[in-house]
């Protein structure tokens, strides 16, 4: 668990401003046994109206870099904010609906790999999203200067922001970076979850639409068992269906293929310039080499083939720091973790 968003809906018939003030300013500064805030007041819905946001891991730790991994932290969670919105005479007996949940599946990256390594990985998985959501919308947020991305955004509509499912990933040590104020806080982050630096996070978020709760309800409420299946099968189905993958190599080869069919037939055709000129195109080595299985009818000549470009895109790999060989290997490793992650 992440963060989830709710509204908070009051008795009382009108609130003034004044009111409004106050009721941002107890929310934001409702505190944890250990004395962390984990909630904000992001707005004012309507008269008696206001939305929240709470974070999991900041109750716990004051950051997201903690992560959940009991139900019973869940409820933790829960079950202090229902207590404190009580001790606040404008919000006793309230409803709460809940609008939002996000669920992050956190990734441990190879030590020797950053988080652009993984640059094909993300544009198959682009390529299974735009398969399987049509009239979705897939969005990359990059470093102006290193052109290297930060954050992916794949949404089941065309506007991201009106989403109704939406999976978020990017560099959490980044993201943990710009937030955090002082070199000495994120040295103690880095200290204490020495994997910092190499997640990845799949964040799933969903948009929900039910009957409000009770406060006391909203406190016993199973967050987990209600939603975890659900934003891992949006993962799975949107980004890692392997029937789409398994057909999307294929013809990623047979448009390689048709490429290398013109290519070769040019003077001076060389292996090493046509995988420079059209590394955009090749996700993954095993693309390449059953395109040259297609394009070269040579046995002899189709095996030097796949040798020479191996060792091209071994180099390019290395120079570059970026997985091309193997990617479908590393996609499978992507969907086993996500399968067998659970909250218990």
């Amino acid at each position: 668990m992440d963060t989830i968003q709710i509204k908070l809906e009051l008795n009382y018939i009108a609130l003034t401003m004044e009111d409004f003030k106050r009721i941002e300013t107890f929310i934001n500064h409702i505190k944890s046994p250990d004395g962390h805030t984990f909630c904000d007041m992001i707005d004012i819905r309507d008269t008696r109206s206001v939305g929240i946001k709470i974070s999991y891991p900041r109750f716990f730790y004051g950051s997201n870099v903690f992560l959940i991994t009991t139900k019973e932290q869940c409820f933790q969670v829960q079950r202090w904010f229902c207590e404190a919105i009580e001790k606040m005479s404008v919000l006793i007996g309230a409803r709460i609906y809940l609008e939002r949940v996000d669920i992050p599946f956190t990734y441990i990256m190879a030590p020797d790999y950053d988080f652009y390594s993984y640059n094909k990985l993300y544009g198959i998985m682009a390529l299974v999203h735009a398969e399987k959501r049509v009239n979705g919308s897939r969005k990359m947020y990059a470093d102006i200067l290193t052109q290297r991305p930060e954050t992916l955004i794949y949404t089941d509509t065309k506007t991201p922001s009106s989403y109704n499912n939406k999976v978020m990933i990017y560099n959490q040590f980044l993201n943990v970076q710009a937030k955090t104020d002082g070199e000495e806080t994120l040295e103690m982050f880095i200290n204490q979850y020495p994997d910092l630096q190499y997640r990845m996070r799949i964040e799933v978020s969903k948009k929900i639409r039910r009957n409000p709760f009770t406060i006391k309800d909203f406190g016993n409420l199973d967050m987990v068992g209600n939603y975890l299946p659900q934003l891992k099968e949006t993962a799975l189905d949107n980004l890692l269906d392997f029937e789409i993958i398994d057909r999307i190599y294929q013809n990623e080869a047979i448009q390689l293929a048709n490429i290398l069919n013109i290519e070769r037939q040019k003077r001076g055709f060389n292996y090493e310039v046509f995988i420079l000129q059209n590394i955009s195109k090749i996700y993954d080595y095993e693309i390449l080499r059953r395109a040259l299985g297609l394009a070269v009818d040579n046995t002899k000549t189709r095996e030097s083939a796949v040798t020479a470009v191996r060792r091209c895109l071994n180099n390019y790999s290395q120079m570059n720091n970026v997985i091309v060989i193997d990617v479908y290997a590393r996609l499978k490793d992507i969907k086993k973790y996500i399968e067998q992650f659970q909250i218990y």
